[in-house]
C-alpha cells in the first residue's frame, strides 16, 4: 500500500485538493472579496496543479504527453475554478468562459478516441496487463479493468453460446 501511495502520490493528493477549493467557495472570504478568491483559483488551478501534474508526470511519460496532459488539466481546473465562484464575480475567469466551450468539444473527442482504444484493447484478443501500467495507469485500475473486461466477454459467451 505505501508503493501504490509512493508512486501515485497525484492521484492521492487531488481530492483533497478539489476539496479544500470547495470549501473555499463556499466560505464567507468568497462572498466578501471574490476577486481574491478568483486570484487564488486562477494560481492554484491555472499554474500550480498542471506544474505539479507535469513534475509528477515528467519521468512517467514522454514530454509531449506530459504538456498536453498537463495543459488539459489546467484547463480542467479552470473550468472547475469558474464553477466555483460565486455568479456575477470576478474579472478573468467570466472572460475566459468562451475558451471552456470551444475546448470542450475537443477534449470530449480525444477522450472518446483514447477510450475506444482502450476498449478495443481490453476486449482484444490478449490484452497485456505490463502494456497498460507503461502507459501510465495505476496496477490496481489496470486489473480491475481486465478483470471487468473478462466478466464482460464471459457474460456474452453465455448469452450467445459461443465457446471461444
Amino acid at each position: 500500500m505505501t508503493n501504490i501511495v509512493k508512486e501515485y502520490w497525484f492521484y492521492w493528493l487531488l481530492p483533497l485538493w478539489l476539496l479544500a477549493a470547495w470549501q473555499v467557495s463556499a466560505g464567507t472570504p468568497t462572498e466578501v472579496d471574490p476577486r481574491l478568491t478568483e486570484r487564488i483559483y486562477l494560481f492554484d488551478f491555472g499554474l500550480f496543479l498542471p506544474l505539479l501534474y507535469f513534475a509528477y508526470l515528467r519521468t512517467r511519460v514522454p514530454l509531449k504527453a506530459a504538456i498536453l496532459r498537463s495543459l488539459g488539466i489546467g484547463a480542467a481546473g479552470i473550468a472547475f475554478a469558474a464553477w466555483l465562484m460565486p455568479d456575477g464575480s470576478g474579472e478573468i475567469l467570466p472572460w475566459l468562459g468562451w475558451l471552456r466551450w470551444t475546448a470542450l468539444p475537443l477534449i470530449i473527442a480525444i477522450e472518446l478516441a483514447a477510450f475506444v482504444a482502450l476498449i478495443r484493447y481490453l476486449y482484444g484478443e490478449a490484452p497485456q496487463e505490463d502494456r497498460l501500467i507503461e502507459q501510465g495507469i495505476p496496477p490496481v485500475i489496470v486489473k480491475l479493468m481486465l478483470a471487468e473486461a473478462r466478466f464482460w466477454k464471459r457474460v456474452y459467451r453465455l448469452l450467445t453460446g459461443r465457446k471461444d
